[in-house]
């Protein structure tokens, strides 16, 4: 098994996207699930070889990375991995709840019994993931859970604006996935959310997804505590009244 900060192959099901866009999505999702962890270094001859590109799409790709605070570029010494920064987590948390708690009532409102399959199946197969302890799989799951409520409130392509916001928010909650019973709780969470949509009823549905949402202060206080050289805290940051809007 590859050690974290080792490349792994890239994803099939990207073959045929743009080259800047695969190595994109696999860059990302890279320093994400901490396979490179902060402060490690870019290695672009190796990354080239490795998705099979040239050095431009690999640097469009790192230009998007750096614009969404994921990689910092240090002319003359290379391109690091950034540390998780908390504004930018606070950032991530504050758009997607934003714009979620407001696609969550018009999902309620829209939702047919045509959407059962694709919740039913995304549970299922984040139980399992669970089971096996992919935590990498387990936190796209989730997200394409979050997703899919976007799509059935009619707004698929709005998810790009969380995507896009997200990035720090992501790496930290998948550093804190496989802490104690929060994989089941996200389980629970998820079915209650899906079961209030089925029933159209659309203030349970944001109740829920609001509480669900709001773990935030738990998941930032679990990796201060276990991995603190990770995080970057500005020190112009007050917490708690951003956790309490």
């Amino acid at each position: 098994m590859k050690q974290p900060g080792q490349y792994f192959p890239p994803d099939e099901t990207d073959r045929g996207k743009p080259k800047a866009e695969q190595a994109y999505d696999y860059l990302r999702d890279a320093v994400i699930s901490m396979r490179l962890e902060p402060n490690s270094i870019i290695a672009e001859k190796e990354l080239c070889a490795e998705l099979g590109i040239s050095r431009t799409p690999l640097r469009e790709a790192v230009l998007r990375l750096a614009q969404e605070g994921l990689v910092t570029v240090v002319p003359g010494d290379g391109t690091f991995v950034s540390r998780i920064s908390l504004r930018g987590v606070l950032q991530g948390y504050l758009v997607r709840s934003s714009i979620e708690l407001r696609m969550v009532r018009l999902a309620a409102r829209n939702y047919s019994e045509t959407f059962d399959r694709d919740f039913n199946i995304l549970q299922f197969l984040q139980q399992d993931a669970n089971k096996r302890l992919d935590y990498g799989l387990a936190l796209r799951l989730d997200t394409e859970f979050h997703q899919l409520i976007c799509r059935v409130a009619g707004f698929p392509d709005i998810w790009s604006a969380v995507h896009n916001a997200t990035g720090q928010l992501d790496r930290l909650r998948y550093r804190a996935f496989d802490k104690q019973g929060m994989r089941k709780e996200i389980e629970d969470e998820h079915s209650a959310i899906h079961k209030a949509l089925q029933a159209k009823d659309g203030d349970r549905a944001h109740a829920l997804l609001r509480k669900h949402l709001n773990d935030i202060s738990d998941v930032i206080d679990f990796v201060k505590r276990d991995s603190p050289d990770i995080l970057f805290m500005e020190e112009d940051l007050d917490l708690a009244p951003l956790l309490n809007t």
